[in-house]
């Protein structure tokens, strides 16, 4: 009986733990719209990264097997670490090979002992997706230990946020304990798109690398990512890298910008479709071609007309002042609907008074859609207002009469004033009496 009230009492704190401190901000998100159609995918998200809304979303936090795309985070982790990438020489070691030997896994053809930039180590992982390339970085970067590399590479996905991902290799080769999420894998693909250079290499169709001691002739390196090579079927104008994986091409992380907006796609584990040999591109090129045929990012405001108004007290030429936002707040809306889909909540006093400068700040608005708040506004004044100061005098004259502390005083004063009259009577009829006791003695 003991045991079994402390395992509920243990069961009533975590829960209570758990309603105090609620559900971590990245395992709350939702998705805003849902697609019409069930994409072939076990996860995958798309979010906009000019708004950081999440458009479409399943199953974004469970953890899965990220093959290739490990390779996001090791070239990430090389370029925190690494500062001249075209001058900075690395020599591939030989025993990164035995690990590889006879998997018949992609390569840049690199071979033992070959001197290359770590810039050219990042062409040949990113494109090409070569296996070895990422492990001769792991092995530099580690200072001859892969194992230091993986846990550099893990730290710096704890630093971006990352709650499911443990990574135990550079390359992504199948590990148990090799794993991540799909929205793992969106805040990993924003630091690459958010780092210098990173995106020129990953929308390279082509790459000549160097001849050296093991190659007499430079030679040539292909992006495996069909979707932006023009001569694919599956090439779509809007795709811009990031990474897919090989052999199987089920997981694949993009970028996608068109109409000057920028998103990022997560596909991850898209079954394998009959005389389909690449069937993450398929997926992907559903799910976008569907969201640029039915949404698109729009303004819930403008800053060239005002937002609202509000009543001036003390102005000598208006009675009330046009407030403008200070920020364009944009969200994602489907196509047949219009700007009055946002829902707009003002935090403003009910006046002002003057003087205003051009520029004061007045108050706020928050924007909503569909009961989601998508961004804030101050609101400030376009112009200035001249205070009147017979209006304010007035103004404070009345406020002051019609105040609740002037209307307690005059009433504390004219309770007084009837207390002291009345005492007073009382004093003046004693005295009388007394006088007329005085005059019949």
């Amino acid at each position: 009986m003991k045991k079994l009230l402390q395992s509920l009492c243990l069961v009533i704190s975590m829960v209570f733990m758990m309603s105090c401190f609620g559900v971590p901000a990245s395992a709350a998100s939702t998705a805003r719209y849902q697609l019409p159609f069930e994409p072939n995918a076990q996860a995958y998200l798309l979010v906009s990264l000019d708004t950081g809304e999440v458009i479409f979303e399943k199953n974004s936090h469970e953890q899965y097997y990220p093959s290739t795309l490990t390779k996001m985070l090791t070239a990430y982790t090389a370029y925190k670490y690494v500062d001249d990438l075209d001058g900075t020489m690395v020599t591939a070691p030989r025993y990164v090979y035995d690990e590889l030997y006879g998997l018949n896994s992609a390569t840049a053809d690199i071979r033992q002992g070959e001197v290359l930039s770590v810039k050219n180590l990042l062409y040949a992982m990113l494109l090409p997706s070569a296996n070895e390339a990422a492990s001769i970085l792991a092995d530099y970067l580690g200072n001859g230990s892969i194992e230091n590399f993986c846990m550099m590479m893990n730290n710096e996905a704890r630093k971006l946020g990352c709650t499911n991902t443990n990574f135990t290799s550079a390359h992504g080769l199948f590990s148990e304990n090799h794993y991540t999420s799909a929205y793992d894998l969106y805040l990993i693909a924003k630091a690459c798109w958010e780092t210098p250079g990173f995106m020129d290499i990953v929308t390279t169709t082509t790459r000549q690398m160097p001849a050296n001691t093991k190659h007499a002739e430079p030679y040539y390196i292909q992006n495996i990512n069909r979707m932006q090579n023009r001569s694919t079927g599956y090439y779509r104008s809007y795709a811009k890298g990031i990474q897919v994986d090989t052999p199987d091409y089920s997981n694949y992380v993009t970028v996608c910008q068109k109409n000057g907006e920028n998103y990022i796609l997560v596909v991850l584990g898209a079954a394998e479709i009959s005389d389909e040999k690449r069937p993450v591109f398929i997926t992907a090129a559903e799910i976008m071609d569907y969201f640029f045929e039915t949404y698109s990012m729009r303004n819930a405001n403008t800053l060239t007309y005002p937002v609202t108004d509000i009543t001036v007290k003390y102005a000598k030429d208006t009675d009330s002042l046009l407030l403008y936002a200070d920020n364009e707040v944009m969200s994602i809306l489907p196509n047949d609907a219009d700007e009055s889909s946002f829902q707009k909540v003002y935090n403003l006093p009910e006046t002002v008074g003057a003087p205003v400068k051009a520029g004061d700040v007045i108050g706020t608005v928050d924007y909503y859609l569909a009961g989601q708040k998508v961004g804030t506004s101050q609101l400030v004044s376009h112009t200035d207002v001249e205070r009147s100061t017979l209006l304010y005098l007035t103004g404070k004259l009345t406020e002051m009469f019609t105040s609740l502390y002037f209307r307690v005083v005059v009433a504390v004063t004219v309770t007084l004033v009837i207390i002291y009259l009345i005492y007073t009577y009382r004093k003046f009829r004693q005295h009388e009496k007394m006088q007329k006791v005085h005059r019949r003695r």
